[in-house]
């Protein structure tokens, strides 16, 4: 009886205790809250424009990488622009069925292959190579990166 007695006692305390401290000072806690608010607030705004300027600036690094490709295309198709024949300086170079590398087909030429260049657009040739062994035609885009310009095809 003497414990139960006792456990209540000790229970009515810390409610009295918890309900003394709640009553004497709602107007700090609410300050505290009120500040605490400000603080998550301010953080979130500063984290919203570092976010702004995060992607300001990778806007900035994507357009200057735009415009370096483009640069690199047209210095690469004017190191093609009076060139008729040409042969492939890579160990492999595809097809493909536009000017853009998505089109990529199964035909490719190989080292040393030689074709006739008719023009250029967007960083690519479009090649006609002709099969001795088969007799036949190939033609289309290959990237100008896997040429080089020769004097003369055969």
């Amino acid at each position: 009886m003497k414990t139960q007695l006792f456990k209540l006692s000790i229970s009515l305390f810390v409610i009295y205790s918890l309900t003394a401290c709640n009553n004497e000072k709602p107007a700090e806690v609410d300050k505290a809250n009120m500040e605490e608010t400000k603080r998550l607030e301010d953080e979130r705004k500063r984290i919203e424009e570092e976010k702004l300027a995060m992607d300001a600036e990778k806007k900035a690094m994507e357009e200057t990488k735009e415009k370096d490709r483009v640069i690199a295309i047209e210095k690469l198709e004017k190191i093609f622009q009076n060139v008729s024949y040409v042969y492939v300086s890579a160990s492999k170079s595809y097809f493909h069925d536009a000017p853009d590398f998505s089109t990529k087909r199964k035909a490719y030429l190989v080292k040393y292959d030689e074709a006739s260049l008719l023009r250029t657009r967007n960083g690519f040739g479009y090649v006609e190579y002709y099969n001795y062994d088969t007799d036949k035609t190939t033609s289309g885009w290959m990237s100008l990166t896997d040429l080089e310009g020769t004097e003369r095809g055969d």
